[in-house]
């Protein structure tokens, strides 16, 4: 039986070993940040937990037909931030969990330092790979992407200077660059095209195949687990 299905006492109290974590970030708005965060923790061979961590007001419980939790703020209602916390305010979905941690944006300056990260780090002992949605992130929620073990950066076909501007301002945050993972999406024909032409971008279609789980697979491989003492 997968851990994912266990009783609750058995999440918070079971020792495991830490899961991998893989962090999604746009370099512009409206590439596909959350559908590729889903995609990531829907093709996980053996479950994920999916954080939402987008503090502009994420979408992915939306996205995957769940109902708004009323009265529900997230992390700015936790004093601290630790495995019971994160299983108690979950969501189960069919790859797993969903931790909507910024339900109000309103309330994203009530986060505290350190929350995204140690929320981040208790979903990977709750399943074998946690995925963060950080949409275009700051503040809080570069926490649990610089500390990933693989950092995917989206960005258009086109907009490569987006791209990079974003890997710098990451890597200047403490992202390892090495971990760091550009995938550009295609969203239009004219995009498309661009895509098909050029070959210094990766083009990935997260709605047809797996081919950016794949990639993020190659990337734990080749570079292992990131040394967080």
């Amino acid at each position: 039986m997968s851990a994912l299905v266990e009783p609750l006492e058995e999440l918070v109290d079971a020792p495991a070993a830490p899961g991998r974590l893989v962090a999604v970030a746009g370099a512009h708005g409206g590439c596909g940040v959350t559908r590729a965060a889903i995609a990531i923790a829907r093709d996980a061979a053996s479950g994920a937990f999916l954080i939402d961590a987008d503090l502009a007001g994420g979408d992915a419980g939306e996205i995957l037909g769940l109902a708004p939790r009323g009265g529900d703020v997230g992390l700015a209602a936790l004093p601290g931030v630790d495995q019971r916390s994160v299983v108690a305010a979950a969501r189960r979905v069919p790859f797993g969990w969903l931790y909507e941690a910024c339900p109000r944006p309103e309330l994203a300056w009530l986060i505290r330092d350190g929350h995204m990260r140690d929320l981040a780090r208790a979903a990977m002992r709750i399943a074998p790979l946690a995925v963060v949605d950080g949409g275009r992130p700051a503040g809080p929620s570069l926490e649990p992407v610089v500390d990933a073990d693989v950092v995917v950066l989206l960005f258009h076909a086109h907009r490569t200077d987006t791209r990079d501007r974003a890997r710098r301002r990451l890597v200047r945050a403490g992202a390892d660059e090495r971990r760091i993972l550009e995938c550009a999406t295609a969203p239009t024909v004219v995009e498309r095209a661009i895509g098909r032409v050029r070959r210094d971008v990766a083009i990935v279609d997260v709605d047809r195949d797996d081919q950016l789980m794949l990639m993020i697979e190659g990337r734990l491989a080749a570079l292992g687990p990131r040394n967080r003492a």
